[in-house]
């Protein structure tokens, strides 16, 4: 019996991943952070102790640019590792290790999406995969 390859396989699973991820990632979480800044300001914790401002230039990068990042293909171990930290540190210190919130479920499953793509990388659907056969 010959294998069905045309719809399943990993590269179209992690081009689909890190589509939804980063998209999700950006929708929800960057375009507030992108648009209403000042506003995230005034109501953000500082769980780092490194000031309200470094903390959410730090989270309105991996939020905003780190996504689009993900959303390319591009950088995308530098990328996924920024996310991975932030939403760890959401996770830890923001939301008390609490998997039973909303949030803590949210931050937690951020943080595992964007492990994943530390370890696997970006497939072959990517910028990185198109600079690599390029070189």
């Amino acid at each position: 019996m010959k294998k069905i390859t045309i719809f399943f396989n990993r590269d179209k699973g992690l081009f689909f991943f890190r589509m939804m991820i980063s998209m999700i990632l950006y929708i929800n979480h960057g375009h507030e952070k992108l648009f209403h800044f000042s506003e995230m300001l005034s109501k953000i914790a500082d769980p780092l102790h490194i000031g309200k401002l470094p903390g959410l230039l730090f989270a309105a990068f991996s939020d905003v640019f780190c996504a689009l990042l993900l959303l390319l293909g591009f950088k995308t171990k530098i990328a996924s590792f920024v996310i991975a930290f932030n939403t760890l540190v959401a996770f830890i210190l923001v939301q008390h290790g609490d998997i039973t919130t909303f949030r803590g479920e949210i931050a937690l499953l951020f943080f595992s999406s964007s492990l994943l793509l530390f370890f696997t990388g970006p497939g072959i659907y990517s910028l990185d995969e198109f600079r690599k056969k390029a070189e």
